[in-house]
C-alpha cells in the first residue's frame, strides 16, 4: 500500500515517532456513462467455387458496446500525518506514573542500603 504525505508526495519510510498513518481512499479517475451501441456488420465473400458455392465471412463495421453507468475509481492509501508540536511535547513529558515509579525505586534503594548497614 502506498504511503502519501499531506501534499500527496509518496514516502518510502516515514518516521513513525514524528507522525502517524491513517487509511483513506483517494479518487483516481471519474468514468462517464456510456450509452449502448448495437453492433453493425455485413458479410463479404471470401472464396467462390466452380460449382457456385461461396465462403463468406462476417465483417464487423461498428463494434457493439454495452451500456454502463458513470463510476468513480478509487485507490486505498495510507496518509502520513506529522504530530503537532503540542502532541510531541505531551508525548515526551514525564507522566505522573513515571514520577511514582522513580519514587518507589528511590525508597527501595534506601531500604536496601539501611538493611545492608544493619
Amino acid at each position: 500500500m502506498r504511503i502519501l504525505d499531506l501534499n500527496g508526495m509518496e514516502l518510502e519510510n516515514p518516521d513513525l515517532s514524528l507522525g502517524y498513518l491513517t487509511e483513506e481512499e483517494i479518487l483516481i479517475s471519474h468514468h462517464e456513462a456510456v450509452e449502448a451501441v448495437a453492433e453493425q456488420w455485413h458479410y463479404e465473400t471470401a472464396a467462390v467455387y466452380e460449382n457456385g458455392g461461396r465462403d463468406v465471412k462476417k465483417v464487423i463495421d461498428i463494434p457493439g458496446v454495452e451500456a454502463r453507468d458513470a463510476w468513480d475509481e478509487y485507490d486505498t492509501v495510507q496518509r502520513y500525518i506529522p504530530y503537532t508540536d503540542e502532541e510531541l511535547e505531551a508525548m515526551n513529558a514525564p507522566s505522573p506514573q513515571d514520577d511514582m515509579d522513580a519514587m518507589l525505586v528511590d525508597h527501595e534503594l534506601r531500604l536496601t542500603m539501611l538493611e545492608l548497614g544493619i
